[in-house]
C-alpha cells in the first residue's frame, strides 16, 4: 500500500509563497481578462452572429474538455512550476503573434478562432494545475476563507478589466491593447520563479515497487468521484448549470448588442455582474457559510436562475434592469463556486488533487461545449429572449430534481465538523471506496 503524507506545518510555511505567486496570478488574469473581452466585442461587431459567437465560445472551451483529463494527471506527475511557467510563457507568446497580425491587417475570423483555440488548451493544463496547488500550500482550516478572497480578488479584476479593455478598445488600435497580455506575463512569472513548492512524500510499502501507470492514475480519479457518496451528483447539478446557463455567456454581448449598445454599455452590464461577485465574496470572506456547504451550491445556483430571468425580461435599451439582473447572478456564483469547491478540497486526498479535479471539471464542463453550439442556432431560430427563459426554466427544474432524488443532499455526509468553528475535524472512513483513498460571470462556464 502507498503510503502519502504532507505535513500541515509544511503547508503553514508555504502559505505566504502562495499568496506571493496569487498575485502575479491575479495579474495575469487582468491582462488576459482585458484581452479577451476586446477580441470577443471585435467578433460580435465584425459579425453581429448569433452562431459566430457560438463558435467562437466553442472552439475556445472544446480544447479544455479533450484536454483536462489528460492534464490532470501529468499535473500529478510533472513539475507543477514548470508547467506553469511553460503554459503562461506559450500563452504570453501566441498573443504576441497575433497582435502582430493584427498590426499588418492579416488578422481574420479563422485567425483568430486559431488563437481562441490555443488559449484553450494552455487553460487545460493551467487550471488543474493551480487548483491542486492550493490546498498543498494554504492550510484546510484556511481554505474556505482563501476561496473566498480569491473569488473576491477574481471578481475585482473582472470589474476593472471591461471597464478598461472598453476605452482601450474606442482609443486604440488592437495589435497596441494585446500588449497587455504579454506584459502581465512578465509580472506573474517572477513569484513563480521565487516560490518553493512542496512536493509530496511517498513511501511505497509493498514488497515490489511498481511504476502507475498513466491510464491507472487517470482511472482513479474516475473511480473517486464515482465510489464517494454524492460526488456524482453534486458535479451533474454544475453540468446542468452549464448546459442552461451557457446562452447568457455566450450571447450576452449580441443581447446588449440587440437592445442598441455597443462597447460601453456591455461594460456597464459586466460591472454590474461583478459588483454582485464582489458582495458574494465580500460575504463569504466575513461568513464561513452554510454548515453544509452543499446547500450553498443549491441556493446559489437557484439565485444565479433568478437573476438569467430578469436579465432576460429587460426592456429595449433599459441597461441597468439588465445589470440588475446579471448583479444577482454575479452574486450567485461565489456561494455556489467557493461552496463546492471548499467540498472537493476537503473529501480529496492531496495525493490525487490534480487527476480527481481534472475529472472534476470535465464532467463538471462536459455539456458547455453543447450548450455553446447550440445557444448560437437556437438564438437564431426562436430568438435570444425565448432560448434564455426555456434555458431558465429547465435549469431550475434539473437542479430541483437532482436535490429530491439522488444522494447530492449526502456529499458531506462522511465529514465531521466542529460544532462551534464549523471547520472541518475529520473524515469518518468510509465503507463505499473501492480503494481506501480518492473559476465570475466573465467565464464560460459555472465552474472551471
Amino acid at each position: 500500500m502507498e503510503d502519502i503524507s504532507i505535513k500541515e506545518n509544511d503547508i503553514s510555511s508555504n502559505l505566504k509563497g502562495y499568496l506571493f505567486f496569487w498575485s502575479g496570478q491575479l495579474t495575469s488574469l487582468l491582462g488576459s481578462n482585458i484581452v479577451q473581452f476586446v477580441l470577443i466585442w471585435w467578433i460580435t461587431v465584425k459579425t453581429e452572429s448569433a452562431i459566430y459567437l457560438s463558435l467562437s465560445a466553442f472552439i475556445g472551451f472544446a480544447p479544455t474538455i479533450l484536454l483536462t483529463p489528460v492534464a490532470g494527471v501529468l499535473v500529478d506527475r510533472l513539475n507543477r512550476k514548470g508547467l506553469l511557467g511553460s503554459v503562461d510563457f506559450l500563452q504570453a507568446l501566441t498573443t504576441v503573434v497575433l497582435l502582430f497580425l493584427f498590426r499588418f491587417d492579416f488578422a481574420t475570423i479563422p485567425i483568430l478562432f486559431g488563437f481562441i483555440a490555443l488559449r484553450g488548451v494552455f487553460q487545460a493544463f493551467h487550471t488543474p494545475a493551480i487548483q491542486a496547488l492550493i490546498p498543498i500550500m494554504v492550510p484546510r482550516k484556511h481554505l474556505n476563507r482563501f476561496n473566498s478572497v480569491d473569488f473576491f480578488m477574481s471578481s475585482i479584476i473582472f470589474l476593472i478589466g471591461p471597464l478598461v479593455a472598453a476605452v482601450l478598445y474606442a482609443a486604440f488600435p488592437m495589435h497596441q491593447i494585446l500588449w497587455i497580455d504579454a506584459a502581465t506575463f512578465l509580472v506573474a512569472v517572477i513569484p513563480l520563479i521565487f516560490i518553493k513548492i512542496p512536493k509530496i512524500t511517498k513511501e511505497l510499502t509493498e514488497k515490489t515497487e511498481k511504476k502507475t501507470s498513466f491510464y491507472s492514475e487517470f482511472k482513479e480519479g474516475i473511480s473517486f468521484i464515482r465510489e464517494k457518496k454524492g460526488l456524482l451528483s453534486l458535479l451533474s447539478v454544475f453540468t446542468a448549470a452549464n448546459l442552461f446557463l451557457m446562452p447568457l455567456f455566450v450571447l450576452l454581448n449580441l443581447f446588449v448588442l440587440n437592445h442598441g449598445g455597443g462597447e460601453i454599455q456591455l461594460s456597464y452590464v459586466l460591472v454590474f455582474s461583478q459588483v454582485g461577485t464582489l458582495v458574494g465574496s465580500v460575504l463569504f470572506i466575513f461568513w464561513k457559510g452554510f454548515k453544509k456547504k452543499v446547500n450553498g451550491v443549491a441556493i446559489g445556483i437557484f439565485i444565479g436562475y433568478i437573476g438569467f430571468v430578469i436579465t432576460t425580461l429587460t426592456p429595449q435599451g433599459l441597461f441597468w434592469f439588465m445589470g440588475i439582473g446579471m448583479l444577482i447572478t454575479g452574486f450567485a456564483l461565489p456561494m455556489a463556486n467557493i461552496s463546492s469547491q471548499t467540498i472537493w478540497q476537503t473529501v480529496v486526498p492531496k495525493e490525487k488533487l490534480g487527476r480527481v479535479m481534472s475529472v472534476r471539471i470535465t464532467i463538471a464542463q462536459m455539456t458547455a461545449p453543447v450548450g455553446m453550439i447550440l445557444s448560437g442556432f437556437i438564438a437564431e431560430a426562436i430568438s435570444i429572449k425565448y432560448l434564455f427563459i426555456a434555458s431558465a426554466i429547465l435549469g431550475t427544474l434539473a437542479l430541483a430534481a437532482t436535490w429530491f432524488l439522488t444522494s447530492f443532499r449526502k456529499v458531506e455526509d462522511d465529514i465531521v465538523y466542529d460544532d462551534e468553528s464549523g471547520e472541518e475535524i475529520s473524515e469518518i472512513p468510509s465503507t463505499e471506496f473501492a480503494a481506501e483513498d480518492v473559476e465570475p460571470v466573465n467565464t464560460t462556464s459555472v465552474e472551471d
